[in-house]
């Protein structure tokens, strides 16, 4: 097992060419107070969404995984302040942490590891997990892909979301939906809520194994089913703190997800 990271939204890629303005240059900028200098070049720090999928071994497995991320946008990991000069460097380096390091448990396979090699805004940006989010071994022995982050880096994050589709609702049974909810919840303690998000192929295969009912997504929906999983499991085991118990799960809409964090 592996955990490769990609940058799905910087906040400043346009859509579309078009989106471009055709101002290029502003050659008084360097002329500027500094203090001005850096409130212009502080627009940049857009809230980012970060993917951290696990793979593994398996052909058929990594080759299902590369095609989830082929499906969304891969942009520069390094945020484009740290190349523009010295002073931006600085800036964004007050902003930024070289995060993520991880480490595969002994007790899946040979162990592997990782320095923290993705940029990170722990205040702002959002991270998208992806992948075997409950990784087994071929002796059926599983650790939770959470637990292979730094400790340290994910009790920090304050934004996190999990794919739909990786839950696999009415794959398997609704406790094991729970137990992945909770070492999600649990390796993020600094996190308000849980973001489940879900695109159009999510919702297509959900109204099919729901024999034609469509499943509601989105802020004010009536049918959270996640939410009501989580409240059916937690409030039936009594070794839980109130934080968790009480953790506000939200499904939403994966192309609107940059717009929720960013409000």
């Amino acid at each position: 097992f592996w955990l490769h990271f990609q940058v799905c939204h910087d906040g400043l890629t346009p859509p579309s060419p078009s989106a471009c303005s055709s101002h290029t240059a502003f050659r008084l900028f360097p002329a500027l107070p500094t203090e001005l200098r850096l409130q212009i070049w502080s627009h940049l720090l857009q809230p980012r969404i970060v993917i951290a999928a696990c793979f593994d071994a398996d052909p058929t497995a990594t080759a299902r995984k590369q095609g989830q991320l082929q499906h969304r946008a891969n942009l520069p990991r390094c945020p484009v302040l740290l190349h523009i000069s010295s002073e931006t460097r600085a800036l964004a380096l007050s902003h930024y942490s070289l995060a993520f390091s991880w480490r595969v448990p002994a007790i899946l396979a040979s162990p592997r590891t990782s320095p923290p090699r993705v940029w990170f805004n722990f205040t702002t940006d959002t991270l998208l997990l992806l992948g075997e989010l409950e990784p087994y071994d071929s002796s059926n022995i599983n650790a939770p892909m959470v637990y292979f982050l730094s400790r340290a880096d994910a009790h920090r994050v304050r934004n996190v979301a999990c794919a739909f589709e990786e839950l696999r609702l009415g794959e398997v049974e609704s406790e094991q939906i729970f137990g992945c909810l909770f070492h999600i919840i649990d390796g993020f303690p600094a996190a308000e809520r849980l973001l489940i998000t879900s695109t159009d192929e999510d919702l297509a295969r959900a109204k099919q194994g729901r024999g034609g009912m469509p499943l509601e997504f989105g802020l004010g929906s009536r049918e959270n089913i996640v939410q009501k999983i989580w409240w059916g499991w937690i409030n039936g085991t009594s070794v839980v703190t109130s934080r968790m118990r009480d953790k506000q799960i939200l499904m939403v809409r994966e192309d609107g997800l940059a717009d929720l964090v960013a409000e």
